[in-house]
């Protein structure tokens, strides 16, 4: 579940503006035909500085595993990728 208020009990919560945001281009998208939509959710704007930031952490190689999806969205004209589960890594190629 995704939700508002900033509070989780296993849920994946935000700020209420943000949840806003995300149910207004769900809604949007439905009206509009589409049978679905995706989210993509990165821990922080992982450019080459903020990665290298955060080389420590115990996240990191899972880190570098979702930066090929960020990374892949940034050089596919800002279109999310598919995202698949193989081998426990996610692999990212163009959605169909």
């Amino acid at each position: 579940m995704v939700h508002g208020n900033c509070v989780s009990i296993g849920c994946y919560a935000m700020t209420d503006e943000k949840i806003e945001e995300i149910y207004t281009i769900a809604d949007a998208a439905f009206r509009n035909g589409q049978s679905f939509f995706r989210v993509h959710v990165f821990p922080f704007r992982m450019t080459i500085e903020n990665m290298q930031r955060h080389r420590n952490s115990k996240w990191y190689p899972f880190w570098q595993n979702l930066k090929e999806g960020y990374d892949f969205f940034k050089n596919h004209g800002n279109t999310p990728p598919n995202v698949e589960v193989k081998n426990r890594r996610y692999v990212f190629n163009k959605s169909e």
